[in-house]
């Protein structure tokens, strides 16, 4: 009898053990994820091993939580059919998924061999979405090899009111629209000290770095890999710049599409008196090929009868070719340039010319002041 007592105290413990381990495994699987942290801002998850990344991918409800690379992380073998982290769940017009909030600290670590393959999914990129508060700091991509639909960057597809900074990516990245090295598309907020130099090819709206910049100031940035588009709005660094303000940025990779094709800009514009897409001291020197509009620095700049798209102590050095409004430093001029010049050889059929190919005669807000070319022109 005693011995029958004994075995069931015994298997009592045994079970309430269990019952313990299972309980604080359901209540609190913290305790157990990724390599350490709570996830809070002083102490967050620590990203140790492939394992925790796949955990972060597999959970959304962390996705406002704060991480740190602690080791770099290598995903070779490993294939995605959609972002990693905060994809879009459905094909249908508009991001639909949970959005990343958080804080995610490179450390100074790499992501590297990351495999994005899709024809149809949008949102594309290690992050597919980052939203309000967002914030991606330290953090090196190598080596991805990244093919989507729409809004596809080499680390996010779509910035939104997120802040970038000291980053980069590089490999291959490809897509239909909004496609940039680093950035699909870029909506408010800043982005600072981040760069690329993969291969970039798309139709419209494609950057070596960026795809879109929608308002966006971009300081001491810089793209260096070749972009290839098949349609409008393609530029060395950013395909189309709807009022962001360039500061020290420079762009060195060929660029080559159809209508609106810079050297570091494909399409320079003004949003409002807030946002009047001004470029200070940036420089482009890769050759620049398209159809109209095509510049050596900026394919079109300027609204047409607006103020904005102001260039000021910028150049260009590379060819540029096209077959109407090609310039060595703008194709179409609509908006002030000063201080600036190119260097580059120009040749094409009509409106061709050494600095500027189009100057928008209409517009009274056009001027040009301290300015030069050298480059040799020629025109059918």
């Amino acid at each position: 009898m005693r011995r029958r007592d004994m075995m069931k105290s015994r298997e009592a413990s045994i079970f309430t053990a269990a019952a313990i381990l299972t309980a604080v495994l359901c209540f609190s699987g913290n305790l157990l994820a990724y390599s350490g942290g709570t996830g809070e801002p002083n102490n967050p998850y620590k990203i140790a091993s492939v394992a925790d990344f796949n955990q972060l991918s597999a959970t959304p409800t962390h996705w406002n939580k704060s991480f740190i690379l602690t080791a770099d992380i290598n995903l070779t073998g490993l294939t995605f059919t959609q972002a990693p982290i905060a994809p879009d769940t459905s094909t249908s017009s508009g991001f639909q998924g949970t959005d990343f909030t958080g804080i995610f600290d490179g450390n100074g670590h790499v992501i590297s061999n990351l495999t994005i393959t899709t024809s149809t999914q949008g949102y594309i990129g290690l992050f597919g979405w980052v939203g309000t508060g967002g914030q991606i700091r330290n953090l090196g991509v190598e080596n991805v090899n990244i093919e989507g639909y729409d809004f596809v960057g080499g680390l996010v597809g779509y910035n939104y009111y997120g802040t970038l900074s000291s980053c980069y990516a590089n490999g291959l990245v490809a897509g239909n629209s909004y496609v940039g090295g680093l950035v699909g598309k870029n909506y408010y907020n800043t982005l600072s000290s981040c760069y690329a130099n993969g291969l970039v090819a798309g139709n419209s709206y494609v950057g070596g770095l960026i795809g879109y910049n929608d308002h966006v100031p971009l300081t001491d940035c810089y793209a260096t890999g070749s972009v290839t588009g098949t349609g409008s709005f393609v530029g060395g660094m950013i395909g189309y710049n709807n009022g962001g303000t360039l500061t020290s940025c420079h762009a060195t990779g060929s660029v080559s599409g159809g209508s609106d094709i810079g050297g570091l800009v494909g399409y320079n514009l003004r949003y409002s008196l807030s946002y009047r897409g001004t470029i200070t001291g940036c420089y482009a020197t890769g050759s620049v090929s398209g159809t109209s509009g095509v510049g050596g620095l900026v394919g079109r700049n300027g609204n047409g009868d607006y103020t904005g798209g102001t260039l000021t102590t910028c150049h260009a050095t590379g060819s540029v070719t096209g077959n109407s409004s090609v310039g060595g430093l703008v194709g179409v001029n609509g908006s002030s340039v000063t201080g600036c010049y190119a260097t580059g050889s120009v040749s094409g059929g009509s409106d061709i010319g050494g600095l500027v190919g189009y100057l928008e005669w209409y517009n009274s807000y056009d001027s040009l002041t301290s300015c030069y070319a050298t480059g040799s022109v020629i025109g059918t």
